[in-house]
């Protein structure tokens, strides 16, 4: 890692699985911190999710949120396993686990213990229901957590079931807010105040988090959101509208002065001077009979011409573009989030960008995720000063 990153000289230990925690650990690997992906001798669980792809057919789950870290194995069923981890940990800043309870327990990795053996250390703990309560040692995944959260109930089309939304938000989520609670807690070990070592996030927590106004309105008024499809039920126009070339554009009117252009912008002057639909709280109840009529606009000419139409009236609009269209527009290029990591052997591969930039010192490492267990040689000479022969006895022991 180069000194010019922001966490260059932060040690962390990711022991965690699929997708939520190893986020948080690519981000910390990505401004620069050493991160050692830590699996058991059969690998993360994400390692055989479909699709594979490349030349060594690999997860596209597990290479999206392992770049930058180097791979080791350790058996922690075994105690020089364990053993292993404690005298890794002696060297570490930052520990990313997701074990439920009952399995830290019986593996001797309990945080309480944990943080009693390494004062120094910050502990990033991640479960599927929070760390209180009855539920906390079940297990759980993202279209779990999107249904128990409510965010599933509140996705899908007004006359049909509830929908997954389509990516794992609540996960990538989680890993965002695990990153952000470690960062606070490597900030105030560094400025030498009394905080909390003990960093602890679920996908509950963040899903509910994710609900945002959904959730205040209910909390404070009882108001149930109601499922809307592409559009919001407090705003009317809001939602995507096919045109006449087949494509789809995303585009409406977030606030009355936009209704009014919105207005001009497909030549109805006449719906703008309407009193009866001047405001927002009077649009919405009048949905059935207004969303037609922007429907039947839409469909008169090509997304083509709409766009730069309902842009020059300062209209918001985007075409409801596919996975090709946005990797290749130039927006997503000029930013940087389709970048290109590499191994040591030479192998390049496509990965997404970091979400947050703090200038060119600090870009995405250009390591590509490890395979399972490519460094743990390396690692354990480098952070334990173990030579060949001592290594070659913990893997005899299964410890590795």
């Amino acid at each position: 890692m180069t000194g010019t990153k922001p966490l260059a000289g932060i040690r962390v230990i990711d022991l965690s699985r699929v997708l939520a925690g190893p986020y948080c650990g690519q981000m910390l690997a990505d401004m620069g911190a050493e991160v050692v992906k830590v699996e058991s001798p059969d690998g993360d669980e994400n390692r055989g999710w479909a699709p594979l792809v490349g030349p060594e057919r690999e997860s596209a789950s597990f290479l999206s949120v392992n770049r930058g870290k180097r791979g080791i194995t350790l058996n922690l069923r075994a105690p020089e396993g364990r053993a292993l981890l404690d005298r890794l940990l002696e060297r570490a800043d930052v520990l990313i686990q997701n074990f439920l309870p009952g399995t830290a327990a019986k593996l001797d990795v309990e945080p309480e213990r944990l943080l009693a053996r390494h004062p120094r250390l910050i502990l990033c703990s991640v479960s599927a229901y929070g760390a209180r309560g009855p539920w906390r040692d079940r297990p759980g995944y993202d279209g779990i957590l999107q249904a128990f959260s409510g965010l599933m109930g509140v996705t899908g089309e007004p006359d049909g079931g509830p929908v997954r939304v389509g990516a794992s938000v609540i996960d990538m989520a989680t890993g965002l807010i695990a990153f952000g609670g470690v960062m606070t807690a490597l900030y105030a070990r560094a400025a030498g105040r009394p905080f909390g070592r003990h960093v602890q996030t679920s996908l509950l927590e963040s899903g509910l988090s994710l609900l945002g106004f959904h959730a205040v309105g209910w909390l404070e008024g009882q108001v149930m959101p109601r499922r809307e499809g592409s559009s919001l039920w407090n705003l009317v126009p809001y939602q995507a509208f096919r045109c006449a070339d087949g494509a789809y554009i995303m585009t409406g009117a977030l606030n009355d002065a936009a209704w009014k252009r919105l207005c001009d912008a497909i030549g109805r002057p006449d719906l703008r001077d309407d009193p009866r639909y001047e405001t927002a709280a009077q649009r919405v109840p009048e949905r059935a009979a207004l969303v037609p009529i922007f429907e039947a606009a839409f469909a008169s000419a090509p997304a083509a011409e709409w766009i730069p139409r309902l842009e020059a009236a300062g209209v918001a609009v985007s075409r409801i573009n596919t996975l090709e269209d946005v990797f290749a527009h130039e927006q997503t290029l000029a930013n940087d989030m389709a970048v290109t990591a590499r191994r040591e052997d030479g192998q390049a591969m496509r990965l997404l960008g970091l979400p947050f930039k703090l200038g060119p010192g600090a870009a995405p490492a250009p390591q590509a995720p490890p395979r399972l267990g490519e460094h743990t040689e390396a690692v354990l000479r480098d952070w334990l000063d173990l030579d060949a022969a001592q290594v070659a006895a913990l893997r005899a022991a299964g410890a590795v």
